[in-house]
């Protein structure tokens, strides 16, 4: 071939390399655009056409212990892996309780009498894996989570190239990519339904509706205000939702389908709106579940953290109670009419709150203040909720002594506050909010649970009135837990 067949030939060449460049500049971000567009969260799905709600917000279930005479409530706090790791340092702790009324039988622990479990963000990691898996959340929850560097592969996810399309979406934030997340590496694309199980305790997991900053509960009671199916929603949506901190994350939204159904006011919601007693939480009950009636004022719920309205998740668990008429129609409602004891265990891994500008008299920094502020709120507002759980159960106890069977409750407080060491309390109140810890903080963690719940004196009261005593040494009954950290975690 001659020189200048050879120059033409590439430069035939370049200009068809340069054409397919400047094709593949005008085309890829209208293929961004397009990806962004179509990125769509998942929609909760509406009732069955047919279906008339009861619209109580019941408490009732169809699982957890039925035909006992106790019941164990518990109620996981937010705090990250810090929180998970108490949570289930705990479940760790009553599967190392034996209750042996049942002569010649399996034995049975403390925590086969849980039957319901209440959680606000990190701790509904730990509620929703066990809600899904029973015990068997002993074999591997410490290696898929609470050793995983979690917050490290949120933030990969977010600066890698591939998800910014789908994050273009105005329809699609960091908590829808948060959920997916979580359902590849714990959850595998469960639904609520999934928990349907009669051996497991019920799960509420605690979240915060933005449009009036008030806890809503995935649970079923509360789909039916917005006649939406609860048993198709996604599990790990519904952690996402708990755990999405304002501002880190996205809220997660929910469609309301309330114009869909039929609904009948209750008469307690009736009387509570004609009577407007504002001092009255079923007023304010009824008040904030009335508002989900009209579809075209609230198309929408908004759902963020459930620590924002209530970090111990008790204040709607109370409210809901009230609104059912009360403890002993409840447990009326639920098929436990012989339930004699109540023992609600709080575990609370709220840490300490510490002033911003450290000790050189420094103006404290935007994130110190936020942090600090954030900290003091949830404080004194978790100080209110244990106040409010005392009143309410004394008032529980008032209304029951006519009872040929009365309730015994027993109200055990979880928290590194009533370590007696100072250098203990100094070590777990110093350890941050965050969803990656370092191994020996998760164990260290773990095992304080049962050395907090032990030593508590109404957990013990608990034990002497049930019979209950240690079976084995927790952590060691359960060894496959002590699996190092997951490679390139």
């Amino acid at each position: 071939m001659s020189r200048a067949g050879i120059v033409k030939g590439v430069s035939a060449g370049s200009s068809s390399k340069l054409a397919i460049e400047t094709i593949y500049l005008l085309i890829l971000p209208s293929l961004f655009f397009l990806a962004g567009c179509a990125a769509h969260y998942p929609l909760n799905k509406p009732m069955e056409a047919g279906f008339v709600p009861e619209y109580q917000y019941s408490m009732t279930y169809e699982q957890g212990v039925v035909g006992d005479d106790l019941i164990i409530i518990l109620a996981f706090s937010g705090g990250g892996t810090r929180a998970a790791s108490l949570a289930y340092g705990t479940l760790e702790a009553l599967d190392g309780i034996g209750i042996d009324w049942e002569s010649g039988s399996e034995t049975t622990t403390m925590l086969d009498k849980v039957s319901m479990i209440t959680s606000v963000s990190g701790g509904s990691f730990t509620a929703a894996y066990y809600g899904l898996n029973g015990k068997k959340i002993f074999d591997d929850f410490r290696e898929r989570f609470l050793l995983r560097n979690v917050q490290g592969a949120l933030l990969r996810m977010l600066f890698n190239p591939i998800y910014w399309p789908t994050l273009a979406s105005p329809r699609f934030g960091r908590s829808d990519l948060a959920q997916r997340y979580y359902d590849d590496i714990l959850f595998g694309g469960a639904l609520m339904k999934d928990m349907r199980d009669p051996d497991r305790p019920a799960i509420v997991i605690m979240t915060t509706d933005l449009a009036g900053g008030y806890g809503f509960p995935i649970m079923p009671g509360s789909f039916e205000w917005i006649c939406s199916d609860y048993y198709s929603f996604s599990v790990s949506r519904a952690v996402a939702a708990s755990s999405a901190v304002p501002g880190l994350f996205t809220p997660i939204i929910i469609k309301n389908y309330a114009d869909h159904c039929a609904i009948e006011i209750p008469q307690w919601m009736e009387e509570s709106l004609k009577n407007r007693d504002m001092r009255s939480r079923t007023y304010h009950m009824a008040v904030r579940a009335s508002a989900y009636l009209n579809q075209e004022s609230i198309p929408y719920l908004y759902l963020v953290d459930g620590g924002v309205s209530d970090n111990l998740g008790i204040r709607t668990l109370i409210d809901i109670i009230e609104a059912s008429g009360g403890i002993k129609e409840v447990l009326s409602k639920s098929k436990r009419d012989g339930v004699q004891r109540v023992a609600i265990i709080i575990v609370d891994a709220e840490t300490r709150v510490r002033a911003g500008g450290g000790s050189m008299g420094k103006i404290p920094g935007l994130g110190e203040m936020l942090s600090s502020t954030s900290a003091i709120m949830i404080s004194r507002y978790n100080f209110e909720t244990i106040d409010l759980l005392y009143r309410t159960i004394r008032k529980w106890r008032v209304e029951d002594r006519g009872e040929a069977y009365p309730i015994e409750f027993y109200l055990t407080h979880i928290t590194f506050n009533a370590l007696s060491e100072e250098s203990e309390r100094d070590y777990f109140q110093g350890i941050p909010t965050s969803l990656a810890l370092p191994e020996e903080q998760v164990d260290r963690v773990r095992k304080v649970a049962a050395k907090l719940l032990y030593s508590c004196p109404e957990f013990q009261r608990l034990l002497r009135d049930t019979g209950a005593r240690p079976t084995a040494n927790v952590v060691s009954s359960h060894p496959s837990k002590e699996r190092r950290r997951p490679r390139g975690e």
